[in-house]
């Protein structure tokens, strides 16, 4: 993976289309068959942020995202890719992580998101 200024952003600029929710989600990616557990910090129907170190993903690695929304029975599975990365800003008090940008979302899925994002808005 190459070097990386604050705020990469890999495909481009970042658009926010859908309402976010700050969070604590339990997700699983699947990378090349290999697992990584995390949690989302937010997450909205286009994507979510996990706050893991840039070395544990490839720039717009496709990945299978699995979340485990509360009160639905199965996790809702989907398709990402990595969209932006977020470098540690002590002055802006911005964690590391990555931006992983939903690219095979449908039907149920969406559904399941949008309602829990709407449940949980305050």
């Amino acid at each position: 993976m190459g070097n990386f200024k604050d705020d990469q952003i890999l495909s481009r600029p970042e658009r926010r289309n859908y309402e976010r929710l700050d969070t604590s989600l339990d997700v699983e990616i699947v990378i090349e068959g290999k697992r990584i557990n995390t949690t989302a910090t937010n997450l909205s129907c286009g994507g979510l942020f996990l706050p893991i170190g840039k070395a544990a993903l490839k720039e717009r690695t496709d990945m299978e995202v699995i979340l485990s929304i509360p009160n639905i029975q199965k996790p809702v599975k989907l398709i990402g890719e990595v969209a932006r990365i977020q470098n540690k800003s002590f002055f802006g008090g911005r964690p590391e992580g990555v931006g992983i940008q939903f690219t095979g979302l449908y039907d149920d899925n969406m559904m399941a998101i949008d309602k829990f994002i709407k449940n949980n808005v305050h």
